[in-house]
């Protein structure tokens, strides 16, 4: 992770030092670093602010007929923070202290960054976002491929082309099944 600058050793005095937690995710069972910020989160000021529903979304899809949908890898760490925030992400390890240059899901403060940064794509006509989920989307398959995809290219680091799905004419997110004609609850 350091040598993907998505850590950085923390040489100097932070007002933090949160646990470090390894978890497995349950699909592919790969390790996942996470930290345990539940005491800094307590402390932490927040912005609220209203996230769109999956039935927000799926209501605006109405009439399309193909969707792409693109995914951010590591969603949160598309991000870079300050570095006032990136300290307080400072965690101990058996190497010494580390930060995070990226976002972190766990940490409360920065969710809204993130979704203030896929905001960006939200005024493309025919693109949904939902955290780290783009959904793109047209009425025939020549609108679904002319969305600017460079310049959303340039603004993301990385996409799980694995979990991206173009020119679908049905699509899953958040236990909904959607189709051109129909959407179900699963």
């Amino acid at each position: 992770m350091e040598d993907k600058e998505v850590i950085r050793k923390a040489d100097e005095p932070t007002d933090w030092v949160n646990s470090l937690v390894v978890v497995e995710k349950p699909k592919t069972g790969k390790l996942r670093i996470c930290l345990d910020p539940r005491n800094l989160n307590k402390a932490i000021k927040r912005e609220h602010f209203a996230l769109p529903t999956i039935e927000d979304i799926t209501t605006r899809l109405t009439g399309a007929k193909y969707l792409s949908k693109l995914d951010c890898n590591n969603g949160y760490w598309q991000l870079r923070m300050d570095k006032e925030s990136q300290l307080l992400t400072t965690f101990n390890s058996p190497f010494g202290r580390y930060c995070f240059f990226e976002c972190l899901l766990e940490l409360n403060r920065l969710k809204k960054s993130f979704k203030t940064s896929v905001w960006l794509f939200e005024n493309l006509k025919g693109v949904e976002t939902d955290i780290d989920d783009i959904l793109v989307w047209g009425n025939n398959a020549k609108r679904n491929t002319m969305i600017d995809f460079a310049q959303f290219l340039t603004d993301v680091k990385r996409l799980d082309f694995v979990k991206c799905r173009k020119m679908q004419v049905s699509s899953q997110r958040g236990g909904v099944h959607r189709t051109h004609s129909k959407r179900q609850m699963e």
